[in-house]
């Protein structure tokens, strides 16, 4: 420090150099005279005479050591923390933003600065520092939670729907399987987990959580279609046959009516519309669909 001495010899107010001060009622007569400006202060004050020359380091920053002698001293909170109050003089002062928050300014003076994680995000940990320190919810989950802290409030995809990709933040993300399928599995993240309904049976809703949501074709009726959505699959059994069980899957099926007998019913689902040929008439052959098959007797 640059010093110069009254006549007397002392060192006096007006002498010291920036960063320490002299009582200007004492003056001073060694360089050991001039105090350091404390911790969380500093001063840019040639020849201070007084602590009041000393300055608070703004909100947002500290300096933890003494005789700081510019503002560029004071050290900013690094992202991620903030310190809304003036003269901090540690960096433990600095305060972390909260879990499900994160902060991207270097010398934050308000709590505000930290950001809530987005809906379909979270974070776990507390002074984070960047969007991307928020955690994506995973496939087939999502979260309607602005600035979660938690997975937990990752929320799974019901039976029925799915969802194949992260960070979803509502629940109309999650997809319904089409009509014609079914899912069982809650937090379904593929398509794949949506299964057909297998032939003889169909559903024509969307988001079917359970196998039997999947409807059987009715009695008289049958169908080959894998994953049908809709009854029209179902296909009657000709005339001169019929079917009295539901959920047939193969047109054979339909049983034929026995020789000497006929049934002009399409889609019978009864024995009982087999009618036999009158007296007189035979019939050698089954599934016969006329009365006209009947045969005269010669």
């Amino acid at each position: 420090h640059q010093w110069s001495s009254w006549p007397d010899g002392s060192y006096g107010p007006g002498q010291a150099d920036v960063a320490f001060f002299i009582d200007e009622a004492e003056g001073g007569d060694d360089p050991t005279d001039c105090v350091d400006c404390a911790v969380g202060k500093y001063s840019t004050v040639v020849g201070s005479f007084t602590i009041g020359d000393c300055v608070d380091c703004v909100a947002g920053t500290y300096v933890d050591v003494t005789g700081s002698d510019e503002v560029a001293d004071c050290i900013g909170c690094i992202a991620g923390k903030y310190v809304e109050v003036m003269g901090s003089d540690a960096e433990t002062d600095c305060i972390l933003c909260s879990v499900g928050k994160y902060s991207t300014t270097v010398g934050s003076l308000t709590e505000e600065d930290c950001t809530n994680c987005i809906a379909g995000r979270y974070v776990e940990v507390t002074g984070s520092n960047e969007e991307a320190d928020c955690n994506l919810c995973g496939v087939g989950k999502y979260s309607t939670v602005v600035g979660s802290s938690t997975e937990t409030n990752c929320t799974d995809c019901v039976a029925g729907k799915y969802v194949e990709i992260t960070g979803s933040d509502e629940e109309a993300d999650c997809l319904l399987c089409e009509a014609g399928m079914y899912s069982t599995v809650v937090g379904s993240s593929a398509i794949d987990d949506c299964t057909d309904c297998i032939a003889g049976k169909y559903v024509e809703a969307m988001g079917s959580d359970k196998e039997t949501d999947c409807n059987l074709c009715g009695v008289g009726k049958y169908s080959i279609v894998v994953g049908s959505s809709s009854q029209g699959d179902c296909t009657d059994c000709v005339a001169g046959k019929y079917l009295e069980v539901t959920g047939s899957d193969a047109e054979t099926d339909c049983i034929l009516c026995g020789v000497g007998k006929y049934s002009t019913v399409v889609g019978s689902y009864s024995h009982g519309d087999c009618t036999d040929c009158v007296a007189g008439k035979y019939l050698e052959v089954t599934g016969s669909d006329a009365e006209t098959d009947c045969v005269l007797c010669d």
